[in-house]
C-alpha cells in the first residue's frame, strides 16, 4: 500500500471546465498533480482524459472499480438529487473504497471545491487521531449533517467497514425503490447510532467553507477592529444548483480561475 496521501476527484461529461478549474486550483496551492487521481465513466474518456493527462494527474475509468457501461452514465451534467446524480455519487463511494485498498490516505473533493491553500498537511495531522474527517453543512441540528463533497478518509478497519456497510445497503436496495444518496444514507446510519461520530473529525467551517458561508471570503470592512483573519483551505460552492450559479459564486469568491469570456 502506498503510504502517502492522494487527492481523488470524479468527473463526468459536462464538467470539463470544472475539472480544469479544480486541477488548476490544486496546482496553484502547491499540490503535486502526480498525487491527484481523477475517475470518469467510459463515455467521458474523450473529453476528460486529455484534461487530466495535460495536468500530469492520474486518470481512472469507472470500469476499474465499478460501473463500466456507458449507457448507465449521464451524457451531460445532471442536477443534484436526480437519479443519475445519485448513481454517480455511489460510484464515487466505490471509487474511494477502491483507492483505500491501494493508498493509506485519500482526500476526496467535488469539482465545485475551490482550493485556497494546501490542506493535505492539516488533514494528515487529523488522520493521526481520526480515520474520517468531513466538511459539514452548517445546519442547526445534531447529529450534524456530514457533507460528502469534501472528506478525508484513512485506510483503517473503521473506514472500510463503514464504506462496505453503505455500499451493501445501496446494492441490496430493491429495484424500483426510490434511490437514496450516500449523504442521506450515512446520515440515517448516524441517526441510529450517533456513536459513529466518535470516529469523525468535523472540519471547522471557517477553514473548510461551505456555500452558505461564502461571505467569509469577501473583502468587506468590519464595523469594529478585529484581531487576526480567517484563512480557509477550501471553498465549496454547494447550496446552489446549476453550473452557471456555481461559476458565479466561485467567481465572486475568487475560486474560479478560468477565463469566463
Amino acid at each position: 500500500m502506498n503510504e502517502h496521501v492522494i487527492v481523488a476527484l470524479v468527473a463526468t461529461k459536462g464538467l470539463e471546465d470544472f475539472l480544469e478549474n479544480s486541477l488548476t486550483g490544486l496546482a496553484r496551492v502547491g499540490v503535486d498533480p502526480r498525487i491527484v487521481h481523477v475517475a470518469r465513466p467510459d463515455n467521458a474518456a474523450d473529453t476528460i482524459d486529455p484534461i487530466v493527462l495535460n495536468a500530469g494527474a492520474v486518470v481512472h475509468s469507472f470500469g476499474e472499480f465499478g460501473q463500466s457501461s456507458p449507457n448507465a452514465m449521464p451524457e451531460r451534467y445532471v442536477d443534484y438529487g436526480t437519479e443519475p446524480f445519485i448513481a454517480v455519487n455511489w460510484e464515487k463511494v466505490r471509487y474511494i473504497r477502491w483507492l483505500l485498498d491501494r493508498y493509506r490516505h485519500v482526500v476526496y473533493a467535488d469539482l465545485d471545491i475551490g482550493w485556497l491553500a494546501d490542506p493535505l498537511w492539516y488533514l494528515d495531522a487529523v488522520a493521526k487521531f481520526y480515520p474520517l474527517a468531513f466538511q459539514t453543512e452548517g445546519l442547526r441540528r445534531f447529529p450534524p449533517l456530514l457533507c460528502w463533497g469534501f472528506l478525508s478518509t484513512l485506510s483503517s478497519n473503521t473506514t472500510l467497514r463503514l464504506l462496505d456497510a453503505m455500499l451493501g445497503d445501496y446494492d441490496a436496495r430493491p429495484a424500483g425503490q426510490p434511490q437514496v444518496d450516500e449523504q442521506n444514507t450515512l446520515d440515517a446510519m448516524i441517526a441510529k447510532n450517533p456513536g459513529l461520530l466518535g470516529n469523525v473529525y468535523l472540519l471547522p467551517e471557517a477553514l473548510f467553507v461551505n456555500g452558505i458561508g461564502y461571505r467569509h471570503l469577501l473583502s468587506e470592512p468590519a464595523v469594529a477592529p478585529l484581531q487576526g483573519t480567517i484563512e480557509p483551505f477550501v471553498f465549496h460552492a454547494n447550496w446552489t444548483v446549476g453550473l452557471a450559479n456555481k461559476r458565479k459564486l466561485m467567481t465572486q469568491t475568487g475560486t474560479w480561475l478560468l477565463d469566463t469570456n
